[in-house]
Formats: C-alpha cells, sequence, structure tokens
C-alpha cells in the first residue's frame, strides 16, 4: 500500500511502500477523546500561543494509506492524554526527571559532564517510581471495589 503525505515544514510531498493490514487502520481511526475534546484540553493548557499552535498542528496532521486518511498526528495526542489519565502520577514523575535533568545540566562545568548522563537517568527514574505508585494505586481500588462489591448486597432496594 501506498503511504503519502506532505512535509509540514517544507511543504515537500513524500511517498513509500509499505504493509498495513486492516487492523491497524481501524486501531489509528479509534480516538479515546473526542476531536473537540482534544481541542479543549490544548486551549485549557497553561502554554504559550505557540506552543498551543505547534499542539494544534500536530493534532492535524494526516498521511494517506491507500484509500485512507490517517490522522496521525491526533493519533499520538490521543495516546499522550490516555497515558496521562491512566498514569498520572507516572506522567508527573518523568516531568518532574526532566525538570532535575534540566537542572543538574544548566550548572556551570559540571553540567556539561554531568548531563547527558543524569537527566535520562532522573526521567526513568521519575517514570519507574511514579509507574509503581500509579499501580500501587490502582491495586488498592481493585481491592477497594472487590470489598465493596462483597457488601452491595446489604444496600437498601
Amino acid at each position: 500500500m501506498k503511504i503519502s503525505g506532505i512535509d509540514p515544514n517544507t511543504g515537500e510531498k513524500f511517498q513509500a511502500d509499505a504493509e498495513i493490514s486492516d487492523d491497524f487502520i481501524q486501531s489509528m481511526s479509534d480516538f479515546n477523546v473526542s476531536d473537540i475534546g482534544v481541542r479543549k484540553l490544548i486551549d485549557n493548557l497553561h502554554l504559550s500561543a505557540d506552543a498551543k499552535s505547534a499542539l494544534h498542528a500536530l493534532s492535524s496532521a494526516t498521511i494517506r494509506a491507500g484509500d485512507y486518511v490517517l490522522k496521525i498526528g491526533r493519533k499520538i495526542i490521543d495516546f499522550v492524554c490516555f497515558i496521562f489519565k491512566e498514569y498520572p502520577t507516572a506522567s508527573f514523575g518523568m516531568v518532574f526527571g526532566a525538570i532535575v535533568g534540566f537542572l543538574i545540566t544548566s550548572i556551570p562545568i559540571l553540567g556539561i559532564v554531568l548531563g547527558p548522563i543524569v537527566a535520562p537517568i532522573a526521567i526513568a527514574l521519575g517514570l519507574i517510581l511514579g509507574l509503581h505508585e500509579d499501580i500501587k494505586d490502582k491495586a488498592l481500588e481493585r481491592k477497594i471495589a472487590e470489598i465493596n462489591a462483597k457488601f452491595s448486597t446489604l444496600k437498601p432496594q
């Protein structure tokens, strides 16, 4: 199947051949957040107008695969929203790790040496610790729901 698209920076058209299954096309067409929801989410972010404009441009990026138009940028933003919603502590941990890595990198002389080593480690550590907390919270949530279900027969009708 031929895949084609236009580079938004240069305006050049590109084409390639790829084996794309119907399952892939279907998965690229299913979204967890509506188009209006994505627009509202981007508009409500505490970012500069330029950053919001870049996110809107990303969300409208498409590629053509045969007879299908795939909203590839929209799918990326949808995936990020899903991850953030499903694992908020892990997302926060990654951002916190990135900030720590940036701060270490900005230390004169020492940052040049330690920055490339410490920044990825800080991001990964923030992700791992946050993911651990998210998984723990999900396990606790399931346990509470299980216990609550046991007592549901006691609810008045």
